[in-house]
């Protein structure tokens, strides 16, 4: 029961900030935002809204697991939006952004916004200041790839936090796809080369996670449908229509292994 009740908290709250900001997310119009990065503000406010009705209603224990739950939301929304972007832009030879220099730092002070308000929150939950740094270490490595891509770095470089990704996301098939989607954003003449860098470290990546270990029981309290980066990714997945510029065949045979993997999920 508590696990349905923190499923359905978030889903409740995430309602209306997707309804709110999730088409101006990473659009022309964010990008040149005059003002002090008004998405992030209005997803701050929203939480905080809701903030007031979880302190009247949950205890003390269920809102600690609450306002968790609400750290993992935010991170696993950012993302989503961000690679909706990528799903959104089919030019192959074009960035999908105007000024890459200005979108980097525009997602620098969306993620620092976002930060600081649940730092702000673990004042009084001491707990959740590791919680914070676990689940906003996967936008750092987003950012640190997409700069990778942005300035044609070192392969190496690459590869080094194409790991780190992996770490979390944990499915091989998945983190292909985000990695490639990241690319297409400010790279995407080279989507096809880091799609096959990727697949080189394959067996590297499935030597750190086993390929069955993202659906194995873990102790991880927000480990439901919702709250999992990996699934609501399989998900945005499966229902890609994009054409990716990969070698022929290869994202047909992803998909199947993805869909074998995660139809059953919700």
């Amino acid at each position: 029961m508590p696990y349905l009740l923190l499923k359905k908290t978030h889903m409740y709250i995430f309602k209306p900030i997707s309804e709110a900001i999730s088409e101006d997310l990473f659009s022309l119009k964010w990008e040149n935002d005059p003002s002090n990065n008004e998405a992030a503000l209005i997803l701050t406010r929203t939480l905080e809204d809701f903030m007031g009705d979880l302190e009247h209603f949950l205890d003390e224990f269920m809102l600690k697991k609450a306002v968790n739950a609400l750290v993992r939301s935010s991170v696993i929304f950012y993302i989503k939006c961000l690679l909706e972007k990528a799903e959104k832009h089919n030019n192959n030879r074009v960035i999908a952004f105007g000024d890459i220099g200005q979108v980097f730092d525009r997602m620098f002070r969306d993620i620092k916004v976002i930060r600081d308000y649940f730092e702000g929150l673990a004042e009084g939950m001491p707990a959740l200041t590791k919680l914070i740094e676990k689940e906003f270490e996967v936008l750092t490595t987003v950012q640190e790839l997409m700069r990778i891509a942005a300035a044609e770095e070192n392969e190496d470089d690459a590869r080094d936090f194409i790991v780190v990704l992996h770490k979390v996301i944990k499915d091989i098939n998945i983190t292909k796809h985000v990695v490639g989607d990241l690319w297409h954003l400010v790279q995407p003449t080279k989507e096809r080369a880091i799609w096959e860098i990727t697949e080189s470290l394959e067996e590297t990546l499935k030597a750190i996670c086993p390929e069955d270990e993202s659906l194995a029981p873990t102790n991880d309290r927000l480990n439901i449908a919702g709250l999992r980066l990996d699934q609501t990714l399989a998900q945005l997945y499966l229902r890609s229509k994009r054409k990716r510029p990969v070698v022929a065949g290869n994202v047909e045979k992803v998909v199947t292994s993805m869909k074998s993997k995660w139809k059953t999920e919700g």
